[in-house]
């Protein structure tokens, strides 16, 4: 894959006038539907248009419980495309807990389902909480979090265990400080 350098890209930008610059951008944005999607999080962030579009993606793939396989990649994508759009941490942080709100809700609806599948959601509950830390949003999502922890307790392959660990890992002071 070709790769330019920014110094390569800067000097070219700077020879350009400032309508060329504002074209060029312009068309960047008509040509790639997921630059448009940045300026649209970026210029309104409290929208959750975007935000919406990427939950759709993830709850579609919860959608095929009749025999068809979950297609992991496509999940973890929409999280990641979703992250690279967005600067707003509160909504990156709402589809991370809303991936794995989606993952407990299907196995406690269609059963047991397998080792992968859980793996995969611990994943994404691990990585949420850590998100969830690292930009102090514990407040707006430690009652969602702790719910999953709870309500994923009965749930096999040591998948409830896992999420207990995950809780008291990142958010287990919070319950601390409720007792004081």
């Amino acid at each position: 894959m070709l790769k330019l350098r920014n110094s390569t890209i800067k000097k070219h930008l700077n020879k350009l006038t400032r309508g060329e610059l504002e074209a060029e951008i312009l068309n960047l944005v008509k040509k790639y539907p997921i630059i448009q999607e940045h300026y649209f999080s970026v210029l309104f962030p409290d929208q959750g248009e975007v935000l919406g579009k990427y939950k759709k993606i993830i709850e579609k793939e919860f959608g095929h419980h009749k025999g068809e396989i979950l297609r992991y990649p496509i999940m973890k994508k929409a999280i990641k495309d979703f992250s690279n759009v967005s600067n707003n941490k509160e909504q990156i942080a709402e589809i991370m807990v809303f991936t794995v709100e989606c993952g407990v809700d299907f196995t406690l609806s269609f059963g047991d389902i397998d080792q992968k599948f859980y793996h995969t959601i611990a994943s994404v509950y691990e990585q949420a909480l850590k998100y969830i830390v690292d930009n102090q949003l514990e407040d707006k999502f430690v009652d969602r979090c702790k719910e999953l922890m709870q309500s994923s307790q009965d749930i096999g392959w040591g998948f409830g265990f896992d999420m207990m660990d995950l809780y008291d890992d990142y958010l287990g002071h919070m319950d601390e400080e409720d007792l004081k």
